[in-house]
């Protein structure tokens, strides 16, 4: 199933949740970003590769990823965990976990609002088009009936 919205707050939440899995099963945060880079999402799996890019060229992970986080407002809450996680060695499955909910909640928020606002879009063709359809065959004839007497 497509989301509604799409763009980039789905991608952080696909590449929080897959990053929470890759974490869970046991790779360390460099390697659960190889995973990510390979197999997400593309704005999450192209700031991925470039974090992984500048770390191979000799600046530590948490630096890179604050680098990145910097570039992306929509991916540096994840990527701030991220470089905390890889600062502190603590684990972070749990948060990226509840980031994941978070922007889904907002995601399913919005489709909502959007949502209750079809009524309204749907008065213009009712009052302009359908209901003139239904009136003319049924309120014309008695017109002209009713003119011809």
């Amino acid at each position: 199933m497509r989301p509604l919205t799409g763009g980039a707050d789905d991608a952080v939440a696909l590449a929080a949740d897959l990053l929470a899995a890759a974490l869970a099963a046991g790779l360390t945060p460099y390697l659960a970003l190889e995973v990510v880079a390979r197999l997400g999402p593309e704005p999450a799996a192209g700031l991925c590769r470039a974090a992984l890019a500048a770390t191979g060229a000799g600046q530590r992970l948490a630096d890179a990823l604050d680098a990145e986080a910097v570039r992306s407002r929509a991916l540096a809450p994840l990527l701030a965990l991220l470089a905390a996680s890889e600062r502190s060695g603590a684990p972070v499955g749990a948060a990226l976990g509840r980031l994941a909910a978070s922007i889904r909640g907002r995601l399913r928020r919005r489709a909502q609002a959007r949502a209750r606002t079809v009524p309204v879009r749907l008065l213009f063709p009712l009052v302009f088009l359908v209901l003139p359809a239904f009136l003319v065959p049924t309120v014309a004839p008695v017109v002209l009936a009713a003119l011809s007497h």
